[in-house]
Parts: structure tokens; C-alpha cells; sequence
């Protein structure tokens, strides 16, 4: 099919996004019209093939579970119980409530495979605190929206679980493997980023008064925070690795560890519960909605000829396969600042992926510069989740522009993992390859 149709496609698809219309439904509607236009009533059957297949998938099956898991860490306290823990251990530290915030949402990510719980609970437990003790509203607010991010790339990932669904020879159990080393990275750099400021201008982040400084005694009794953390992240994670359950198996493992913990913290109630439930219920409609708009239009434009057209182009450009690496981390850093992950995924992973096989890149590799990547649409105005969550909560006092201001340096300290993950692939590839 000429490649005309498949630029028209595209054009229409861009203008029907930025209309405002919910990205399920635009596409969806896109995908109908053009396949009725094109195909007729056979293509009618194509787009309920793709719809179908799309509730059939089984990585899929994971996505409300860890939604749920999300939901429940949300109301068990245990973020309080680590930011409690942290706040004695670190507290003495110039910058070190910061970095410990750090810390507290890499964990956080580990168990929730996500951004929103972290960054809402650190905002309500962790800002507050900074703020109170005189740190630096800009680097508060920023390490709390940077801290979040951590749980796009640190499995289990959800972002990861849909990609997947778009790849062959792309296992979420590699993935997430692969998400270990650069999501350490990322926090290591964000915390030394910390430390370097703060010891430079301590007025930044000052360090807690001495008659607030706990006893080793207290701080050795205060590390019973971890144990339910912990737990948790052996039983999901370990569970992978060792080849004892699938990912979805593992989910399930860990929305009913997270439940028993909640319930043994005395945590949960029937509007805990039900909150969690309905929250997890329109989360996973929400996502299942985009995976279905956007698979059937990747169908539609996969039958136009888009995997050769595009390839034809990348081949075509200046500057070797580095140039078209190049180009696409570009246009999903532009797209990060436009629409949601779960969009950018579904709408970019099937043109990507053959590309980049086809330049010969190991789609490994490239899966987690897309993730790194994906973890900047969260902080970059004017559409970043994690502003909205942050803007949601805090004192009134925060404004919008001071969030904008701190998450710059986050955003270029995001950049330069990239960059290091560019130039050292084998801190993607190093993991999984001794799974």
C-alpha cells in the first residue's frame, strides 16, 4: 500500500489526540473508519480480532493485581513506618530527608509497579517533614516527583508488563531483570545529586536539630520497617527469578501478601477495601481501554505496510543507526510532555521495536532506554503525572512553577542515566544474561 495512506493515517491519528479526545476512544474511532474505508466489513472482523486479543493476552492478567498491591501499600502504613525509620537513620545527614525520600520510593517501587503510590505517600508523609525543618521547597518537591518515577524501571513494572505485549522474545521476567541495574542507577544519582548540593549550600537541606537524633538503640529497633518491604519484594520478585511463578503468578503472590500485612497492621477496613477495589477496577478499565484503541490501530497500520515504510525511512536517514536511536528517544521525550505512558507505549512499541531489530540493537537494551525515557514523560510539563500528583497535595504555599523548578535538575539527571545506559549497555544487559 502506498506509503501516502499510512502518512494520512498518522496525520489524522495527531489531530484527533489533540483535540482532547480520550486516546482509547480517538483511536478506536480512527481505526474503524480507516478500516471500513480501506477493507470494508472484512476489516470491521480485524479490528474485533485485535480487540479480543487484546483481553485474551496473559501478561495482561498481572496489570490488576499489582494495581490492587498499589492500592493497599497506599493505606498499610507502611510508608510511614520506612519514612519514620529513615528520618532517624539519615536525619543527621545534610540533604539526608531527601535522600532518604529516595530511597523510601525505590523501595516503594519494588513492590508497587508504579509511580502514584510513592509519590502521594511521600508527598503527604515526606514534604511536610522537609518543609518544616527548612529545606529547600525545590529540592523537597523535586527528590519526592524524582523518587517516584523509580517504579516505572524498578520491577515489577507495570509500563514493562504492557510492553511486553507488544515484543516477541521480550519476557516480562527479562525485563524486569534488566529494570534492576538502571533503576539502582537512577536513585544512586539522584542521591548523590543530594549530597553534592547540600554539602555545598547545606542550607538547602539542614540537617535534623541534635536533641532529634535517635540512639543506635532506636535506630536498630526502627529497622523492623523493612521486614514487611522485604518480604514482599522476595516474595514477588524472588518468586520470578527463581522460576517458581509466573509474573502474573507472582502479582497475585503479592496483592494477597500486601492484603495480610494491611490486615495485620490493623490497617484495613471495609472503606480501605472498597476504595482499593473501585481504584483498581477503573485503573485496569482505564488501561485495558488504551491497550485495545491502540492495539487496533497498530493492526491497521501494520497491514498498510508501516514495519517496511518506516524501516525504508530509518535506513534512509544520515548518521548511521545511532542517528535514528537518536531521533526516536527524542520524539518519546516530546510525547512524554503531550500524553501518558500507557499511550506513548502502545502507539510507538510496534513501529520501535522492528526498527530497532532491524539495525541490529538488542531490543533488550533498547527496552529500557524506552523505560528510561517513559520515566521523564512523568516529570516533564505540561502533562507529567507526577506534577499532577504533587500539585494534588501539597501545602498551598507549593506552587506550580516551584514544582516545574524542581524537577529540573531531576529531569537532566534522568538524561544523563540515558546516556550512561547508551554508552554502557551492559547495565541493562548484564542481569538477564545470567538469569
Amino acid at each position: 500500500m502506498s506509503p501516502v495512506y499510512f502518512i494520512v493515517l498518522i496525520l489524522i491519528m495527531l489531530i484527533v489526540l489533540f483535540t482532547g479526545i480520550p486516546v482509547a476512544f480517538g483511536l478506536g474511532a480512527v481505526s474503524v473508519i480507516t478500516a471500513l474505508m480501506i477493507w470494508g466489513s472484512p476489516g470491521l472482523m480485524m479490528v474485533a480480532n485485535s480487540a479480543y486479543s487484546t483481553f485474551t493476552t496473559d501478561n495482561y492478567l498481572a496489570i490488576p493485581m499489582f494495581l490492587m498491591m498499589a492500592s493497599l501499600l497506599q493505606k498499610s502504613g507502611m510508608a510511614d513506618d520506612l519514612y519514620e525509620m529513615m528520618y532517624k537513620w539519615m536525619g543527621s545527614l545534610k540533604g539526608g530527608l531527601a535522600m532518604g525520600t529516595i530511597i523510601i520510593c525505590a523501595i516503594f517501587g519494588a513492590m508497587s509497579g508504579g509511580s502514584g503510590p510513592a509519590t502521594i505517600s511521600m508527598g503527604l508523609i515526606a514534604l511536610p517533614s522537609m518543609l518544616s525543618r527548612g529545606y529547600n521547597k525545590h529540592l523537597a518537591v523535586g527528590s519526592v516527583a524524582a523518587g517516584g518515577i523509580l517504579g516505572i524501571i524498578i520491577p515489577p513494572s507495570i509500563p514493562m508488563i504492557i510492553l511486553s505485549g507488544f515484543s516477541t522474545g521480550l519476557s516480562v521476567g527479562k525485563l524486569f531483570t534488566a529494570g534492576i541495574l538502571p533503576g539502582i542507577l537512577c536513585a544512586t544519582i539522584y542521591i548523590i545529586y543530594i549530597a553534592i548540593v547540600c554539602r555545598i549550600k547545606p542550607e538547602l537541606g539542614p540537617p535534623v536539630p541534635a536533641d532529634d537524633r535517635a540512639t543506635w538503640q532506636e535506630k536498630f529497633r526502627l529497622l523492623w520497617a523493612l521486614v514487611a518491604p522485604l518480604l514482599l519484594i522476595v516474595l514477588v520478585l524472588g518468586s520470578i527469578y527463581s522460576g517458581a511463578a509466573t509474573p502474573t503468578e507472582a502479582a497475585g503472590i503479592g496483592a494477597m501478601g500486601t492484603l495480610v500485612i494491611t490486615i495485620l497492621k490493623r490497617k484495613l477496613t471495609a472503606r480501605v477495601l472498597s476504595d482499593a477495589l473501585s481504584r483498581t477496577l477503573s485503573l485496569t478499565a482505564m488501561i485495558l481501554w488504551i491497550l485495545i484503541g491502540a492495539g487496533t490501530f497498530n493492526t491497521i497500520y501494520n497491514y498498510m505496510g508501516a514495519a517496511t515504510i518506516m524501516g525504508d525511512i530509518a535506513d534512509s536517514l544520515p548518521g548511521g543507526r545511532y542517528s535514528v536511536l537518536l531521533i526516536i528517544m527524542l520524539i518519546n521525550f516530546l510525547l512524554g510532555m503531550l500524553m501518558d505512558d500507557y499511550a506513548i507505549i502502545t502507539l510507538t512499541a510496534p513501529l520501535y521495536l522492528p526498527i530497532i531489530a532491524m539495525l541490529g540493537f538488542d531490543p533488550l537494551w533498547f527496552a529500557m532506554l524506552f523505560m528510561l525515557n517513559l520515566q521523564m514523560a512523568y516529570l516533564t510539563p505540561p502533562f507529567g503525572f507526577n506534577l499532577f500528583y504533587l500539585k494534588s497535595i501539597v501545602p498551598a504555599d507549593v506552587k506550580l512553577t516551584d514544582i516545574y523548578r524542581g524537577i529540573v535538575p531531576f529531569v537532566l539527571l534522568q538524561i544523563l542515566a540515558l546516556i550512561l545506559v547508551i554508552l554502557f549497555p551492559q547495565i541493562a544487559t548484564f542481569l538477564p544474561g545470567r538469569m
